[in-house]
């Protein structure tokens, strides 16, 4: 008994001090450079436009929900988890929250590649949408996993973010996805690992 109580305390601590860090980071402070919401492994970056929305829309509806209130084109870079990131989420650069949707899902495997994108499309997800100081719109899109269950954000709607802000959590690990509007530089590629706030993922 004293052996299980001990073990629940070290897990306890371990889940508080490393699962939950939230680690200095150096912010760029350039509302010109697009940083990384999530600590992580980008996994996937690819563009996207009117004819792949229209080929994915039968099989992912939800690809053509996420990119339809961004813009007409632009490109997606998608970015795994895992139980070592850390797991808040930061804001990639100025801007101001228009939007945000919670949608119930499954919470299959976000590990395992179902899909040419590695997208869990059909997971719990959450959808926020933002405006930069610019006017220009994007998409961060917080995913739910077979072992994190749990998304938070701590944003309400209108609400004003700066480059760096902590904006979210997503518990154990798994997925998010950026969506980005047509003319920014890309300046990460597939296999690149990234740090919240501090890796640039694009350039205005």
């Amino acid at each position: 008994m004293v052996a299980v109580v001990l073990l629940g305390a070290v897990l306890g601590l371990y889940y508080q001090f490393w699962f939950l860090r939230l680690p200095d980071r150096n912010i760029p402070a350039n509302e010109k450079l697009f940083v990384s919401p999530a600590n992580g492994k980008v996994v996937a970056v690819f563009g996207w436009n009117d004819s792949i929305v229209q080929i994915t829309k039968k099989e992912f509806g939800a690809f053509d929900t996420w990119v339809a209130d961004v813009d007409t084109a632009g490109t997606i870079i998608h970015i795994q988890m895992d139980v070592t990131n850390v797991h808040y989420q930061r804001a990639p650069t100025n801007a101001v929250l228009l939007s945000k949707k919670y949608v119930t899902g499954n919470f299959s495997n976000a590990v395992v590649m179902n899909n040419e994108w590695g997208i869990r499309f059909e997971n719990e997800h959450n959808e926020l949408t933002f405006e930069n100081t610019k006017g220009k719109k994007y998409k961060l899109v917080q995913i739910a996993g077979f072992v994190a269950r749990r998304i938070e954000d701590f944003l309400t709607k209108g609400q004003q973010v700066k480059q760096g802000d902590v904006i979210g959590l997503i518990k154990l690990g798994s997925q998010v996805t950026v969506i980005l509007p047509s003319g920014v530089q890309l300046k990460t590629k597939t296999g690149d690992v990234v740090t919240e706030g501090e890796s640039v993922l694009a350039e205005w």
